[in-house]
């Protein structure tokens, strides 16, 4: 015989008490599902298999769903952090249960249209994790986890849904990269852009059907290693820093400690790379100015994108 517990998992761990009923289960059977801890009640009428610290039980147990970067973050998200539980609840809810630590937002009542039952729509949780983000780097990282794994599609698909909140949040699209792997590559890439370094993601190396990661300024091959992905490719790995030598880039490697802890030396190693090699090469710093201007913090944002200007006469080389 299927258990409350199993109905609930099989559903992903959440489900009303209507669906149950209609599964066959009777108010003995919740009750003694219950009594038992077999399944926790977040809220009246709904039934968990999830522990009552998972952010998804809280939100609905506040009486609403996950948004914004908490949101993502169940989904795999890439991010530095755990980021804190932020619950989306209609304009017109009411008898709400607060949490200590839990932010609630009041969103119009046609997004629960969207989403599931303990979460709003992917796309409406990443309008509002990227204009909450902490940095302008934590927004693009978002940016660049949505288009690797098909959130947004296209660069125009992507400005629509990064306007949701607030219109300058369109401009991450210039500064997001829909060939970032991981999020090292992502903030690697972002840093050295904000530094004016010309990135390129995602290079062939010659015809030997091998991808280089990134390509700075026309003259430094960027690989980011991950330890877990790449500490059983050692030979692999090499060989292709030889192949990448071979195809007339300067091969250069960063870990995950390199890029998150310790990144003032990383990118002062790829700087004196990139002068032993001779500079950048010319073409290599066309279109830097494209990238909208990062402005500074105001009110509740901790970023903000100036809008673009016009371009007058041709776009000349910045190096």
């Amino acid at each position: 015989m299927t258990t409350i517990s199993e109905l609930v998992s099989d559903a992903g761990g959440l489900l009303h008490k209507r669906d149950l009923v209609a599964l066959g289960a009777t108010d003995r059977h919740l009750t003694v599902a219950v009594r038992s801890r077999a399944v926790r009640r977040p809220r009246r009428g709904w039934y968990s298999t999830w522990p009552r610290h998972d952010p998804r039980f809280v939100a609905v147990a506040v009486g609403g769903r996950l948004t914004g970067a908490a949101a993502l973050h169940q989904l795999g998200a890439w991010s530095w952090r755990r980021p804190p539980i932020t619950v989306s609840v209609p304009e017109t809810a009411s008898r709400l249960r607060r949490r200590r630590g839990v932010r609630i937002v009041w969103d119009p009542v046609d997004l629960g249209s969207r989403g599931s039952t303990w979460a709003v729509d992917p796309r409406d949780a990443l309008a509002r994790a990227v204009v909450e983000a902490e940095s302008l780097e934590d927004a693009v990282i978002l940016v660049d986890w949505a288009r690797s794994v098909g959130i947004v599609t296209d660069d125009e698909d992507a400005a629509e849904v990064l306007a949701r909140k607030r219109a300058d949040a369109a401009g991450l699209v210039a500064w997001s990269d829909g060939g970032a792997e991981s999020i090292l590559e992502s903030t690697a890439g972002t840093r050295l852009r904000r530094a004016g370094h010309h990135v390129v993601r995602q290079v062939p190396v010659g015809t030997t059907g091998k991808i280089l990661d990134m390509l700075v300024d026309g003259v430094v091959g960027l690989e980011t290693d991950g330890r877990v992905h790449h500490e059983s490719r050692f030979d692999r790995d090499r060989l292709k820093d030889a192949d990448i030598a071979l195809d007339g880039h300067v091969p250069f490697r960063a870990g995950t400690i390199m890029v998150r802890d310790l990144w003032a030396r990383t990118s002062a190693a790829i700087e004196a790379l990139i002068t032993t090699a001779g500079g950048p090469r010319p073409p290599s710093r066309v279109g830097n100015s494209c990238l909208p201007r990062v402005l500074g913090p105001r009110g509740r944002r901790n970023w903000r994108l100036a809008p673009p200007g016009r371009r007058r006469g041709q776009e000349l080389p910045t190096g």
